[in-house]
């Protein structure tokens, strides 16, 4: 799942902001999905390229011109 692509400090944000936006019950899942796949072996930035995959926000991205 890895993205050679680093994203921006606009798409970091953005997708914390979103990230944010879900409640506990619903961050656990995709969490605990994370720590599956990833084990403990693993940066913030596989986490952030994680969630953007997850949470499908390039659409927005390109739709706000920060992708």
């Amino acid at each position: 799942m890895k993205n050679s692509r680093l994203l921006t400090k606009a798409q970091k944000e953005a997708l914390l902001i979103e990230w944010n936006i879900y409640n506990a019950s619903q961050q656990e899942p995709i969490l605990a999905e994370f720590h599956k796949k990833y084990k403990e072996d693993y940066s913030q930035e596989d986490f952030l390229q994680f969630l953007r995959k997850k949470l499908e926000i390039d659409g927005y991205w390109k739709k706000v011109g920060i992708s």
